[in-house]
């Protein structure tokens, strides 16, 4: 079949559904009924609008994957496969990878409890944020009590919560309570804000009087029945024994009564800004704490906030005194204001009543940071050493007379690995990579405080490669007007040889590296002739070609012992002095089936032999005698491998048993491997040279067992083990 995906690079938002579209040929003579499946996500995150589509021979049709990913899917890049498979022949698929863009979603929720306390001068509630989408939330928690009565502060005042995570903020609240009459009820509302996200929830704290009211009326009681004993007595003895009184109290005494301090009247603020001294701009999430100074020296932290995305902060609703300023947060150093590294040595500020205290910037300095990763070369032994990864700061706005910072070179290893500690935070850093041979790299990452970030791992693109040469006849002299095309998976470039000038040149450039080309050169009247040319990254090659006069053609398969056709497999014929090389199709398509291989233009008539011979295979040779007619097809050749499989399954008392070492091993370095968990207790080794080899399985609670294994060149070699449990 030949299948064509309609995008390489999907975007994906969490819980929106799209649609990825395969276009599918049925290459076959038969009719088939196709299906698909994508590898590297969860099934059920997709389904197929139409499950199976059945196809007349070569006709095409459309599979579509419906994509609904969950809200908790994290955010990034993800490589993934699509699976194409017939229903009628499992040896007929098609995978293609393409990249799927999961975009960033922010929700949240916020839940108080409890919601409602009843009690005293103090009260705690707790704030559960729970992060509902998948990305990690950076949020600042906010207390409001309109009527200013109460002092609350959040523990901690900012926090950060990973998708799918829930954490607990606590509230504390106190406030003086009622003396006596009546319980006073104080509204709160709590607030949650970061990027994209606001949410608030209400909290009731209701106070108790000190003197219930109850025990009030009984005492209001008490007082009248002695007030009025009192008032006759003292009135009877009065009339009796004194004069007449002349003077009386003004109607106005006490007019007023007694009147109580509005606090909002003489509450204070506190403001400023934070700024981070690597880049000057101002910093979020910055948690600014207010500690009040007592009369004893000591210190009491009376309330928090958080800086916003400007930097700036308000500490509202401070009683007047003097208070010290603390500034903190993850990946910082604690700052006291104005720059003192302890409450020691940080100013005393004084609020007035009513005081505005504002400019009380700070600023803080970011922990070291680090960046650290892995670069791949792809198909090219030990190019990690020639790698260099250059890490520069990115200065957004650089201060004339101020020299710019300098490059930072990382040291690579072998594997690729880089890492580059101490580093200024916050801060972007421009990252370039290259190497010989390979499209240099740049991209950009930016630290938060004190953090070290893993970067994706980066493939490196090898640069574009070159193929040229001349073509001649038996004669020796150069042939024009030669068709040159060629191949290299999807890629396809053709040109023709001048018949004046340059005769008999061609020049194919701009080609993707490393790769596998196959040329073919046709001429009428000249035997056709194709070769295979790899390229290794940014490589030029210069081919010579000679073209022989003929009409002859040779077609076949190769397979392997287990029927499966092998692509990529060198294919030459040989008559004589005439020599011709291809290479089997890796994929079925117009030109022919996977595993086919096919020549033209061969003299006859004559006695050819064809070799065939791939990696981890046992060359075959066959021989073909071409007619007059000149044509010889079903050419099948069977490759046997050169290497075995072992494989088998391990099992306690019958039952499947994962995460087994197992060990193949023939005396010198061991091959290791685990059982899996599905299908269970299963292992397998490939590639396994023939000879005699010892499997040894381990495992804690388990008893060790070794079995001696004899391998032979093109077999499977199947070995099923039980292992007892071992006395705890």
């Amino acid at each position: 079949m030949r299948t064509e995906v309609a995008t390489s690079h999907l975007r994906v938002t969490p819980g929106v559904a799209v649609v990825l579209d395969v276009e599918v040929t049925n290459t076959s003579n038969v009719i088939d009924g196709v299906t698909a499946s994508i590898n590297g996500l969860d099934p059920a995150w997709v389904s197929l609008v139409v499950p199976v589509i059945s196809l007349f021979p070569e006709m095409s049709s459309t599979l579509s994957l419906r994509i609904d990913l969950p809200k908790n899917c994290l955010a990034g890049e993800y490589l993934v496969s699509v699976h194409v498979t017939s229903i009628i022949d499992v040896d007929r698929f098609s995978d293609h990878e393409f990249w799927l863009s999961v975009d960033p979603l922010s929700e949240a929720s916020l839940a108080m409890h409890p919601s409602v306390v009843i009690g005293g001068s103090e009260a705690t509630f707790f704030a559960d944020i729970t992060n509902e989408g998948n990305v990690t939330n950076e949020l600042i928690i906010g207390t409001l009590d309109e009527t200013r009565v109460l002092t609350s502060i959040a523990t901690p005042a900012t926090v950060s919560v990973p998708p799918g995570e829930t954490h607990s903020v606590q509230i504390d609240v106190r406030g003086k309570r009622p003396f006596f009459g009546q319980s006073a009820t104080r509204a709160l509302k709590i607030t949650v804000t970061g990027d994209d996200i606001a949410l608030e929830a209400p909290a009731t704290f209701t106070q108790k009087p000190r003197v219930p009211r109850g025990v009030l009326t009984i005492l209001v009681l008490v007082l009248i029945v002695a007030l009025w004993a009192t008032v006759f007595l003292v009135v009877v003895s009065a009339l009796r024994n004194t004069a007449p009184v002349t003077k009386a109290p003004a109607e106005n005494f006490n007019k007023g009564g007694n009147e109580s301090v509005n606090l909002a009247a003489v509450a204070a603020t506190m403001a400023g800004t934070v700024t981070a001294q690597s880049s000057g701009l101002p910093v979020p999430l910055i948690t600014v704490e207010a500690f009040r100074i007592k009369p004893d020296g000591s210190i009491e932290s009376v309330a928090s906030t958080g800086t916003g995305d400007d930097g700036t902060f308000s500490l509202e609703s401070l009683l007047p005194g003097n208070y010290k300023l603390r500034y903190s947060a993850q990946g910082f150093d604690e700052l006291w204001y104005p720059a003192a590294a302890d409450a020691a040595s940080a100013s005393v500020l004084k609020l007035a009543p009513a005081g505005k205290s504002e400019g009380l910037d700070a600023v803080v300095v970011g922990k070291p940071g680090s960046i650290a990763g892995q670069i791949v070369a792809p198909e090219v032994v030990g190019s990690a050493a020639t790698i260099t990864v250059t890490v520069t700061q990115v200065i957004d706005k650089p201060k004339e007379g101020e020299p710019l910072p300098e490059p930072v070179t990382a040291p690579v290893d072998a594997g690729g690995n880089f890492s580059l500690s101490g580093l200024i935070t916050p801060a972007t850093y421009a990252v370039h990579i290259e190497s010989s041979q390979f499209n240099p790299r740049d991209l950009q990452e930016t630290l938060a405080a004190g953090e070290s970030k893993v970067m994706n791992t980066v493939t490196l693109g090898a640069a574009i490669g070159r193929i040229a040469g001349t073509i001649i006849g038996s004669d020796g002299l150069p042939l024009g007007g030669v068709d040159v095309t060629l191949t290299s998976g999807a890629t396809e470039k053709a040109t023709k040889t001048p018949t004046a000038g340059a005769v008999g040149q061609f020049v194919l450039d701009a080609l993707e590296t490393p790769s596998t080309n196959v040329l073919t050169f046709h001429l009428d009247g000249y035997a056709d002739q194709t070769i295979a040319l790899d390229l290794g990254p940014g490589e030029n090659r210069t081919v010579n070609v000679q073209l022989l006069g003929g009409t002859g053609a040779a077609s076949g398969l190769v397979t392997d012992s287990a029927g499966q056709l092998v692509g990529g497999a060198t294919v030459t014929i040989v008559h004589g002095k005439f020599t011709a090389t291809t290479a089997t199709l890796t994929a079925s398509g117009a030109a022919g089936q996977q595993g086919s291989f096919a020549f033209a233009g061969l003299p006859t008539p004559g006695t050819y032999t064809v070799t065939v011979s791939n990696p981890g295979y046992i060359s075959q040779t066959v021989r073909v005698d071409l007619a007059s007619s000149g044509s010889a097809t079903g050419i099948n050749v069977v490759l046997p491998r050169s290497t075995a499989i072992v494989t088998g399954s391990v099992t306690s008392n019958g039952a499947p048993v994962a995460d087994v070492v197992v060990e193949l091993s023939d005396g010198g370095t061991p091959r290791a491997t685990a059982s899996a968990s599905s299908p269970g207790g299963a292992f397998r080794f490939a590639d396994v040279v023939p000879g005699n080899y010892t499997l040894t399985f381990r495992k804690t609670g388990y008893a060790t067992r070794v079995v001696i294994v004899t391998v032979a060149a093109d077999q499977t070699i199947t070995r099923n083990i039980d292992i007892p449990a071992t006395a705890s």
